[in-house]
């Protein structure tokens, strides 16, 4: 049975490591700009938000976007409520407690939908994907980033140059426990996924893969 929602009590040190790290900095700022680049004007739905991070670096690029970011800890969101509350944001940004299983969302509420290293969390992600594009407005576009299991010996040496040995040891390790899937099961699992779309995508970018749909 796999634990969807980080315990309360750990929330902090998610968050801190979720702040320091610059592997998972860079991450986020790579995921801010494509999702930027995407809907520059709108509402944006963040699954899996942890601590806030990436919703408050879509609103400070983006001052027409709304973002919505839900998670199951409640101590994720209330860290990400009092993150957003110290960056002036809380107009167009805001947090709660749901379950993409089960989103309290009315249907075509968003433009689009992100989600960023939670995938491998899911119990259900067939039928999580489909609540997500229940809430999708026509044309509107998924996001989903996670660690790949089949990361190659060459991205394992540019993630070790790049944030040196230890900490790329150490990222190699978390993506070895905490990964999705490999790029060939993730464009099965789409194949297979039964929701009408106009595209389904996975792209490689490095050690992560990030599955696209567009409604």
């Amino acid at each position: 049975m796999k634990i969807e929602a980080i315990p309360s009590f750990a929330a902090g040190v998610y968050a801190f490591i979720a702040r320091k790290s610059g592997l998972i900095r860079d991450i986020r700022a790579r995921v801010a700009e494509e999702v930027c680049a995407v809907a520059s004007a709108g509402k944006i739905l963040d699954v899996g938000t942890g601590p806030g991070y990436l919703p408050l670096e879509i609103a400070r690029k983006a001052s027409a976007l709304e973002v919505v970011g839900i998670d199951l800890s409640p101590g994720m969101v209330a860290l990400a409520r009092k993150n957003t509350e110290k960056s002036g944001l809380t107009q167009r940004v805001s947090f709660q407690v749901a379950n993409a299983s089960s989103l309290p969302f009315e249907d075509k509420t968003f433009d689009l939908v992100v989600s960023t290293l939670s995938l491998h969390h899911w119990s259900t992600p067939a039928a999580d994907f489909k609540e997500i594009c229940r809430v999708l407005k026509d044309n509107g576009t998924v996001y989903i980033y996670d660690f790949r299991k089949d990361i190659s010996e060459s991205i394992r040496q540019e993630v070790r140059r790049k944030y040196g040995w230890f900490l790329g040891h150490v990222f190699i390790r978390i993506a070895r426990l905490h990964s999705w899937k490999t790029r060939q099961d993730a464009e099965d699992f789409l194949a297979a996924l039964d929701v009408k779309l106009s595209k389904k995508a996975v792209q490689e970018q490095g050690a992560i893969i990030r599955i696209e749909l567009k409604k």
